[in-house]
């Protein structure tokens, strides 16, 4: 562990972790390796690759390597579990454990078998890593966009909702996914509309974006995946068929976020770990809800149309079951109020 801890400190691929690992088998090393760059393979995968160079069998052998082996699929490589399972490894030594939420390797590994000893060195591997741990426990600045009429309405009893904004509110929101860097959005805002959540800013970058789907049923040739820039994600759940997310090859990052329906909490810490510091949600109404009610919002942007839909079938705002009583309603605070074009644009804080 002492060598592998060495190698890790070769490099600094951050955003992702410092990580070494070398190969023992009948008491010799016969592979070593580490993360070199983000998007490279990771340690496991070097230190296995490095074995093989020289002629070495793996199978059977033990793997020493610094941090938890990563048991999702990231944004440019597959899990290291599973090349661990393949070759044959008998036992792996780990450093520290991996604070990703998404990473549950030692239990992966021991469900299939494989002993999974550790943390056995968290602090001096930890001390190495202390960029990319903050980077992983900081909680993403979150905030809900929504437009209404002004008796709170999001679309129509026959589901119609272009335009309820105006066009100066409607650029404002290519504006605000700019500066916020990520879009979020449910599988029905997809399948209804099949926006790009571009910003279409000259100069700008496009946000990611991201799509909440614990079935995994949107389609593979949504406009959301269109761009070649490897910045689209899906957020989906244990029961998502296999093979559909294999479709969806390098168009999309698919997060396993939850067993049967998509947990926001570990999904918003996922995305953290990942870089991302500002997340816009555009969903419909229920995804409003279910952010609410997981208490990851820091900020509502509220867009007022000066105009009323009516209809005891018209979509509110907010989804989901509601208050039972006024008491129980989520409190706001902060309120700021600004005119945009013919609506208004209401801004309110949570009350933590």
């Amino acid at each position: 562990m002492a060598l592998a801890l060495k190698l890790a400190k070769k490099a600094d691929p951050f955003p992702n972790p410092r990580v070494g690992a070398v190969l023992v088998k009948d008491g010799r090393i016969i592979g070593r390796g580490y993360h070199r760059k983000a998007g490279m393979p990771h340690a496991e995968i070097e230190a296995i690759k490095d074995a093989r160079r020289h002629g070495a069998a793996v199978r059977r052998s033990t793997l020493y390597v610094t941090l938890e082996p990563c048991s999702h699929t990231a944004k440019r490589t597959p899990p290291c579990t599973k090349a661990i399972l393949a070759s044959g490894i008998a036992r792996v030594v780990f450093g520290m454990k991996d604070p990703n939420p998404l990473v549950s390797g030692a239990r992966e590994l021991r469900a299939h078998r494989i002993a999974a000893t550790g943390p056995i060195c968290q602090k001096e591997a930890a001390a190495m890593n202390g960029r990319y741990i903050r980077n992983v426990s900081g909680k993403p600045f979150v905030a809900i966009k929504m437009a209404m009429s002004a008796d709170g309405k999001t679309a129509t009893r026959t589901g119609d909702s272009k335009w309820i904004s105006g066009a100066q509110s409607r650029r404002l929101v290519h504006r605000m996914r700019a500066e916020f860097g990520a879009v979020m959005v449910g599988a029905g805002t997809i399948l209804k509309d099949n926006p790009r959540l571009t910003a279409r800013i000259r100069g700008r970058p496009d946000p990611w974006r991201i799509v909440v789907d614990g079935d995994l049923c949107v389609p593979t040739g949504a406009r959301i995946f269109a761009n070649k820039d490897g910045k689209a994600i899906i957020a989906t759940s244990g029961k998502a068929p296999r093979q559909k997310i294999k479709s969806f090859g390098r168009r999309a990052l698919v997060l396993d976020c939850g067993r049967e329906t998509v947990d926001l909490r570990v999904l918003v810490r996922a995305l953290g770990a990942m870089g991302i510091k500002k997340i816009l949600i555009e969903g419909g109404n229920e995804l409003n809800a279910a952010a609410l009610e997981a208490g990851i919002v820091d900020r509502l942007y509220l867009f007022v149309a000066p105009k009323l839909i009516g209809g005891r079938g018209a979509k509110p705002v907010i989804g989901g079951e509601g208050a039972a009583r006024v008491a129980d309603a989520l409190a706001l605070k902060q309120p700021r109020m600004r005119k945009s074009g013919p609506d208004l644009l209401l801004e309110y804080d949570l009350a933590g």
